[in-house]
C-alpha cells in the first residue's frame, strides 16, 4: 500500500495530470493528436501542418471506492471517499498524459513527419475475490470473513515516463480509388519512476487451544520500487530532490507502426476536397518498449512460515510504522525468508494492438469503431508489464473543420460501460470519458476527461485550398485513367 501511494504522489506531485484523447480517434481532423493512436493518421490531414503546444488527459476506473459529494461542477472540498463492501474482486486502473509541443507537419501529398514531447503514467491494481465490510475493524474481522476466499492474491504495478518522439508516414498505395499509408514512430524514453507488488498463496488457520483469532501459515510477498525514491530527502529543496530525481533515473527506446486503409468516395462532387471518403480502416501496434529501473535498496522478497504467527502479533508488529525502513524491519520479524532484491527490473509498456474503422455517413456525421487488444496478456506471468484499460468504442460524431460534437460509448477491460461526450470549437477540444462525472455527484471515480488546445493554419494555407497540395482529388484522377474496352 505504501508503495502505491509513493507512485501515485509521483504523479500528483509533478502534476501528470494515456493516449486516449477517445472522440477525436480516426477523424482526419485529429492532426497532431493522431500519432498516438496510428503513426499513419498523419498524411491524410486536410492541413498543410497543425501544432498542439498542450495538451492533458486523465483516465480511472475502480470498483474499490466511491468519490461521493463531487463532479466536475462541484467543489472538491465536499469530496468523500467511501470504501465500497461486500466480496468481490477488486480493481483500481488509472492512466494520464502530457502533450508538449506535439507538431506534425506535411512533406508533400504524401509523406507527413510529426514530433513531440509526452509525460506519461500508468498505474493498476487488482485483488482475488475477498470480503470488505464498513464494520471491519481489526486484522482478526478480515480474516474472520475471508476463510472461505483463501489463499488471497493480489498485484499492483506503476510506471511514469517522459517521452520524445519522431513519426514518419508515407503513402505506398494511391490508385485513386483507395490510399494505403504505412507510419513508424521512435520514441526516446526517461524513465521517471516505476514500482510492483506480488502477493499470492496468503493462507492461514484458526489457533488452536485458549487462544481465539488466526494463525498465518504460508503466503509470498515481493514488492519493488525505482532507486530514485531513495534521493527524496527532506532537508533538501523541492528543486534540488526533482534535479536528484531525474539524475537517477534512466533511458530507453520504444516504437509505434501502423497501416491506415483509406476506400475513397465514389461520389465526391467537389473536386477541391481532397479527403472524402467512404470507409478509413487503421491498424497499430502501440507502445512496443519497456522502462528499466534500478531496484531501491527496500525493495525485497518474503516468504510466510514462521510459526506461530498470529493476528494480534501482526497487528502489533505493524503498529506506527511512519518508514520503509520500519515496515521492512517489522516483516522480517514475522517472515520465514526476508530477501532484499538487487540489481534492476524491467516494467514493460503497455503494448496493444489498435484496430479503428471510421465509417462516413453522410455529410458531416461520422460513426467510428474502435477494438484495443493487449498483447503483453499472452507473455509468462513473471514478466512485469503495464496494463490497459481499453476495450471497445463505439463513437458517433458530427464534425467540421471548425465545429464538432462527439459522444463516445466505452466498454472497458472491467466491463464498465460508460457514455462520454467531448465538443471542439476553433483551437479547442474538451471531453469526458463519463458523462456522469459532470452530472452525478458519486461517479468521479470511473471515467475522466481530456483537453487538448490545437493550432492550425488559415484558410488560405490548408490542403483543402489546393494551394499547398500536390494531390490531384479521387474525382480527377478516376476521370484521367485510361478508358478500359
Amino acid at each position: 500500500m505504501k508503495l502505491f501511494l509513493l507512485i501515485n504522489a509521483l504523479v500528483l506531485f509533478n502534476k501528470l495530470s494515456a493516449q486516449n484523447y477517445q472522440a477525436v480517434n480516426g477523424s482526419s481532423y485529429a492532426g497532431s493528436l493522431s500519432p498516438s493512436n496510428n503513426p499513419a493518421s498523419i498524411v491524410q490531414v486536410p492541413y498543410t501542418w497543425d501544432i498542439t503546444p498542450f495538451a492533458v488527459q486523465l483516465k480511472q476506473a475502480t470498483n474499490a471506492f466511491v468519490i461521493s459529494n463531487y463532479s466536475l461542477l462541484s467543489t472538491p472540498s465536499n469530496a468523500k471517499f467511501i470504501t465500497q463492501s461486500g466480496t468481490i474482486k477488486r480493481f483500481e486502473f488509472t492512466n494520464q498524459n502530457i502533450r508538449l509541443l506535439n507538431t506534425r507537419i506535411n512533406l508533400n501529398s504524401k509523406s507527413a513527419i510529426a514530433f513531440g514531447a509526452n509525460i506519461r503514467s500508468y498505474v493498476y491494481a487488482t485483488t482475488s475475490q475477498a470480503n470488505w465490510q464498513d464494520s471491519t475493524r481489526s486484522l482478526y474481522d478480515f480474516m474472520k470473513i475471508n476463510t472461505s476466499h483463501l489463499p488471497l492474491s493480489g498485484e499492483s504495478r506503476g510506471s511514469a515516463w517522459a517521452e520524445l518522439y519522431a513519426t514518419y508516414a508515407h503513402i505506398i498505395i494511391d490508385d485513386g480509388k483507395r490510399i494505403l499509408t504505412a507510419g513508424l514512430t521512435l520514441k526516446v524514453d526517461r524513465a521517471l519512476a516505476g514500482g510492483y507488488i506480488n502477493a499470492g498463496g496468503l493462507s492461514y488457520i484458526p489457533a488452536t487451544g485458549s487462544e481465539a483469532g488466526y494463525l498465518l501459515t504460508e503466503g509470498r510477498l515481493q514488492y519493488g520500487y525505482s532507486s530514485n525514491f531513495d534521493e527524496i530527502d527532506s532537508n533538501k529543496t523541492s528543486s534540488a530532490n526533482r534535479k536528484s530525481f531525474y539524475q537517477h533515473s534512466m533511458s530507453g527506446i520504444s516504437a509505434d507502426a501502423g497501416l491506415e486503409y483509406i476506400l475513397l468516395d465514389d461520389n465526391d462532387d467537389k473536386d477541391e476536397n481532397n479527403f472524402a471518403y467512404r470507409t478509413k480502416i487503421g491498424i497499430s501496434l502501440m507502445d512496443i518498449g519497456k522502462n528499466k529501473f534500478r531496484y531501491s535498496s527496500r525493495s525485497s522478497s518474503v516468504i510466510a512460515g514462521k510459526p506461530n504467527i498470529s493476528d494480534t502479533l501482526i497487528e502489533r508488529r505493524f503498529l506506527n510504522i511512519h518508514s520503509i525502513d520500519g515496515f521492512n524491519d517489522s516483516l522480517a520479524g514475522i517472515a520465514n525468508s526476508f530477501t532484499q532484491l538487487n540489481g534492476a527490473f524491467n516494467m514493460y509498456q503497455p503494448a496493444r494492438i489498435i484496430i479503428n474503422v471510421d465509417q462516413h455517413l453522410l455529410t458531416n456525421f461520422f460513426l467510428n469503431a474502435e477494438l484495443t487488444l493487449a498483447v503483453l496478456s499472452l507473455v509468462p506471468k513473471k514478466i512485469l508489464y503495464i496494463k490497459d484499460m481499453n476495450l471497445l468504442a463505439i463513437t458517433p460524431r458530427w464534425e467540421t473543420k471548425l465545429l464538432g460534437v462527439y459522444f463516445p460509448v466505452q466498454l472497458n477491460t472491467q466491463k464498465q460501460l460508460w457514455v462520454g461526450g467531448a465538443f471542439k470549437a476553433g483551437p479547442v477540444l474538451f471531453g469526458t470519458h463519463n458523462i456522469a462525472n459532470i452530472f452525478s455527484k458519486n461517479k468521479m471515480q470511473a471515467g475522466g476527461f481530456y483537453f487538448a488546445f490545437t493550432i492550425r493554419p488559415g484558410k488560405n494555407n490548408d490542403r483543402q485550398g489546393g494551394q499547398s497540395s500536390e494531390r490531384i482529388s479521387g474525382k480527377t484522377k478516376r476521370s484521367l485513367q485510361c478508358p478500359k474496352f
